[in-house]
């Protein structure tokens, strides 16, 4: 289906005037902000009289600057990935290698953090653009030819010209956009994820839109400067400077990201479209692996259901007000005194003596020395320095900045150590909230967008370096992957504590701990000091090893010490086996002894047997016992001549 582009267009530009008052009302209050900021005058100055502004919001946020982009730029690696699942491990590590690199190493991290401190402070909100810078460049190369001999062997038989693609720039880039070119769908309140478009107004050159080759129909838009827009737009460089070249004149270009039903289906399709005045130059899906536009829009102190913020001269603009008048009252009190001025009683000095005093020179006067006057400045009430320090104390408490002048002291809560450390805590409290707010709002989300540009748009390989000498290859499809991106941020009272906590934990526990939990710990303190060098000889630190001699020595005790356990065990067996032949002489000795107490036994029953026998003979009983035998024989013999004589004659009969 061809697209109606005057049609497209038409409901792109009615998105970018429906969007144009809520655009208009944030633009009146960030003018009104940066000239609190810069102290430009309120307008009912009188001639004669002070015209001073108190800078006071522009000092505060010079005294906060540094803490506030301080974590983001002191770390060489601040990105910390933690996997969701086991499996999600390796992919976790790869990713927070390479955006560690991307944003620490090959990212000017600290012109872009400063800037964006800048922009959120003087105008409540920042909005960033993310993208991918890609270049490449043809290259002719000799590589060799390479030849297969009959036996199988290889072999060089010269060299060819080939042309090559080499890859000069592929990283992910991130720009801060003036918050008068961004118009927002005003209908997403404070969900970006619901915003249904972003359009971007930037100023540029045919030259440049030329020579990106993403543009086409250049040659249909009108040549001149800055077109039918020229009035509305202001300067990026706020200067009249014009060039008067065509290549190089300005245009103003307006690039919608968003979703819109380009093909009349009724489903819109997340798109990018560029024009210039009613020409439209690029017309694609929207390119970018999320399919969302690629901006973040931070706040400063964020406001419910709007997804701008205010800045602090919204909350200390009336104190600076207040500053200004009494500092102007001041100012106009000590002109409009007679200080410098002298008086002389009439009299008192002729002509001559009267030049003489004029000039400077020794004079002669009558009178008295109190017929002299010498002029002052008039006396300024205490009441009017008090209410000063209490504007400081009140803007101060609002920023949570501790200024070099005194600044929060424990004495506007009480008297106390308590009060001291709860005013010192809510300045610590203040200033953490705002890092947090960068790291949640700003850092997160571009890394979460990098991380999925980097998966795809990054080559199949990306080497990073990670130290001096060891390098990491890095596969694409590695990047993808359930992953949870932690920004590791803190304040340097944060870090100061930490490294307190862990002096006193080596100091209390360091004895009875191990060398290398020992070293881990002074690794950890070095982090949190900013002493990365230290930090990393720490962890690479190993036992020293010992020396020939000292290995000689140490072989010898432990041989020493096998020999001694040696000895001991055949002591041991040498002992036991003693114990086994005591053992077992003391059973031959008593089975010696049972042998022998038989044998006595066996002399003492023939013993007795020979006194019986000799008794029997001489009693008669042995011839009485022998006569009782035959007869019992004899007897048994008639028993079987009976016996058989019976048996006999009972055969007989049968």
């Amino acid at each position: 289906m061809k697209i109606n582009k005057s049609k497209l267009l038409k409901g792109l530009k009615a998105d970018l005037k429906a969007a144009e008052p809520m655009h208009d009302d944030l633009q009146g209050k960030i003018e009104g902000w940066i000239s609190a900021y810069n102290g430009e005058p309120y307008g009912n100055e009188q001639k004669g009289k002070s015209a001073i502004v108190s800078r006071d919001i522009k000092k505060q946020s010079e005294w906060q600057h540094s803490t506030i982009i301080d974590p983001f730029v002191s770390a060489v690696d601040i990105i910390k990935a933690t996997p969701v699942t086991a499996e999600d491990v390796e992919s976790a590590r790869q990713n927070e290698l390479v955006l560690n690199t991307q944003f620490c190493r090959q990212f000017n991290r600290y012109n872009f953090m400063t800037k964006a401190a800048k922009v959120l402070d003087m105008e409540g909100t920042a909005v960033i653009q993310c993208g991918w810078d890609y270049e490449d460049e043809e290259v002719e190369v000799e590589v060799p030819i390479i030849g297969r001999m009959p036996d199988g062997s290889e072999m060089i038989l010269g060299t060819q010209t080939v042309t090559e693609t080499r890859i000069i720039t592929n990283r992910p880039t991130a720009i801060v956009c003036r918050n008068e070119d961004i118009y927002i769908d005003p209908t997403c309140m404070d969900d970006m994820d619901k915003c249904q478009f972003v359009i971007y107004r930037y100023e540029t050159d045919m030259s440049t839109l030329k020579s990106d080759g993403r543009y086409k129909n250049l040659d249909k838009v009108a040549k001149g400067s800055l077109g039918e827009n020229e009035v509305d737009f202001d300067s990026e460089d706020e200067t009249e400077f014009r060039f008067e070249d065509d290549p190089r004149k300005k245009k103003v270009v307006y690039e919608y990201w968003g979703n819109y039903d380009v093909d009349g289906d009724g489903i819109t399709e997340p798109i990018v479209c560029t024009w210039i005045d009613d020409v439209v130059i690029r017309l694609e899906d929207n390119p970018y692996p999320d399919g969302k536009p690629p901006f973040i829009v931070v706040p400063f102190n964020s406001v419910p259901f709007q997804m701008h913020g205010e800045a602090n001269a919204e909350f200390i603009g009336d104190n600076q007000k207040i500053k200004t008048a009494i500092t102007r009252g001041i100012i106009d009190n000590m002109a409009q005194s007679n200080n410098g001025q002298k008086g002389i009683r009439k009299g008192a000095l002729d002509v001559a003596n009267r030049r003489k005093f004029i000039n400077g020179e020794n004079f002669e006067f009558n009178g008295t020395p109190n017929d002299f006057w010498d002029g002052s400045y008039n006396s300024i009430p205490g009441s009017a320095f008090d209410m000063l320090g209490m504007m400081n104390n009140e803007i101060e408490s609002i920023t949570g900045v501790k200024s070099f002048s005194g600044g929060i002291s424990g004495n506007s809560l009480g008297s106390t150590a308590t009060s001291v450390r709860g005013a010192l805590d809510a300045t610590s409290t203040r200033r953490l909230n705002i890092v947090r707010n960068i790291s949640e709002n700003l850092v997160k989300p571009l890394m979460r967008k990098w991380m999925s540009y980097n998966a795809e748009f990054l080559d199949d390989t990306e080497v990073v370096r990670m130290t001096n000498n060891e390098f990491v290859e890095i596969r694409r499809d590695d990047l993808e992957g359930n992953i949870d991106i932690e920004i590791t941020v803190s304040t340097n009272e944060d870090n100061a504590a930490k490294a307190q906590e862990i002096t006193f934990m080596l100091q209390t526990q360091g004895q009875s701990m191990s060398e290398e939990m020992q070293y881990k710990m002074l690794a950890q303190w070095a982090d949190l000091t900013k002493q990365p060098e230290l930090a990393q000889e720490y962890r690479n630190w190993q036992p020293p090893q010992p020396t020939e001699t000292q290995m000689r020595m140490e072989a010898a005790a432990v041989r020493k010490a096998e020999l001694e356990n040696m000895k001991l065990e055949a002591e041991i067996n040498d002992r036991n086996a003693r114990a086994q032949e005591n053992q077992i002489d003391a059973f031959a000795k008593e089975a010696k002894a049972r042998k022998e107490m038989a044998s006595a036994r066996k002399i003492e029953s023939e013993a007795d047997r020979i006194d019986l026998d000799f008794l029997e003979r001489d009693s008669g009983i042995a011839h009485a016992r022998k006569m009782e035998e035959k007869e019992f024989d004899r007897l048994s013999k008639l028993d079987e001549k009976a016996f058989d004589a019976m048996h006999g004659k009972e055969k007989g009969t049968k």
